[in-house]
């Protein structure tokens, strides 16, 4: 009878894991290795300090170059009331002024002497508000960008407790869109010293809020008519914010086209851009980082504000006392390097002088106690 063997079956290969053979994995490529004395070191940290001055000085003329003006109306008295003179922020107070069916609202006038030369250059005006901390975490959040962006209609639970009021979805939700800023601030300029007769300072809201934001963030929904016939903003289904006192489609109408109802976004106190593309919403929307800030309100144009004096009409809607906060116009033009802000270039100026005075400092102990470096008689081990 013949004999079977049985054959060994082949191993399966065995993959391994050890790295190939060559220069870059088994770390054997060419390098420098630097050998850090004090005469290389110290020479290039003087470089980045005389960098850094040189750029702080710049920042600082720049900062500096700007021309500023600043005016405080938290306190500013009623010019449209009978009586005993009272401050705007004491009447918003009362029930009368903070309802807005009402049909009350403060009016004061600040009297105003420009004398940073503004001229014809392009100036800005913004509001600024102190001690209102939009960069509350609870604040911030309440919002729905999708809304905004008219992606959906409808709101969402990061918009609580403003997200539906009565049953009714808040267009557009949120606490930052229902705190919206509404003074309204218009400048004129004195015709004679008494300010008898005055001339309108011409002003825009256009192109006052990022372009990003209007192009890609905020977003009206389409209508085949007037916007405020769109079903994003019917009535039976949607509301305005409670603070508001008309819906959002009238943002950047007339007042006369709204209706007659008084609201600081209209187009009477140019306001640009309809429903959820005003500029105004847009700016305020971009929530600050610190709770003392200002924001852009508008634009002067065409107009050359010689030094003089000024007056300075102001709708006082905006109430600041529950949070004891300030409220104040600023008139501001731009350098190269944005606002007047010197911080950046005395941050600059500071890190460059501590380079400087540390290459100073360590360049006196190389001279003193100069000595070759690698020679093992220079160690001591007592």
């Amino acid at each position: 009878k013949g004999t079977f063997v049985k054959m060994a079956e082949p191993e399966e290969t065995q993959h391994s894991k050890r790295p190939t053979n060559s220069k870059f994995k088994q770390q054997k490529l060419p390098a420098w290795k630097p050998v850090l004395t004090p005469k290389t070191v110290l020479p290039n940290v003087a470089i980045v300090g005389v960098i850094f001055i040189a750029v702080g000085i710049a920042l600082l003329v720049g900062s500096n170059s700007v021309k500023e003006q600043s005016w405080d109306y938290t306190e500013c008295r009623a010019q449209n009331i009978s009586g005993p003179a009272k401050s705007c922020a004491e009447l918003l107070e009362t029930p009368e002024y903070v309802n807005h069916s009402s049909g009350q609202r403060c009016q004061c006038l600040l009297d105003v002497e420009l004398t940073e030369g503004f001229g014809k250059d392009d100036t800005f005006i913004y509001y600024a508000l102190d001690e209102f901390y939009q960069n509350h975490r609870a604040y911030v959040k309440s919002r729905w960008d999708a809304q905004l962006r008219s992606v959906t209609a409808k709101g969402h639970e990061d918009c609580d407790p403003l997200n539906t009021l009565n049953g009714k979805t808040v267009a557009p939700c949120g606490l930052v869109a229902n705190s919206l800023f509404n003074d309204t601030i218009v400048f004129y300029k004195c015709d004679d010293t008494d300010c008898n007769t005055r001339t309108r300072v011409s002003a825009t809201g256009s192109s006052i809020s990022w372009k990003s934001d209007r192009n890609t963030k905020f977003r009206n929904p389409k209508s085949d008519g007037d916007l405020c016939d769109a079903p994003a903003f019917n009535s039976s289904s949607f509301t305005k914010p409670p603070n508001w006192p008309v819906p959002a489609c009238r943002l950047g109408q007339s007042l006369a086209d709204a209706g007659g109802v008084y609201f600081a976004q209209s187009s009477d106190f140019n306001s640009s851009g309809r429903g959820y593309e005003n500029e105004d919403l847009i700016v305020w929307m971009r929530t600050a980082a610190l709770p003392d800030f200002r924001k852009l309100y508008r634009r002067v144009v065409d107009t050359d504000l010689s030094d003089g004096k000024y007056q300075v009409e102001i709708d006082y809607n905006f109430p600041v006392r529950n949070f004891e906060g300030k409220k104040k116009i600023v008139l501001s033009t731009t350098a190269w390097n944005g606002g007047q802000n010197p911080f950046l270039g005395i941050t600059y100026l500071v890190v460059g002088s501590l380079c400087l005075a540390a290459v100073a400092i360590f360049a006196v102990l190389v001279c003193m106690r100069d000595r070759e470096l690698g020679k093992p008689e220079n160690p001591t081990w007592n």
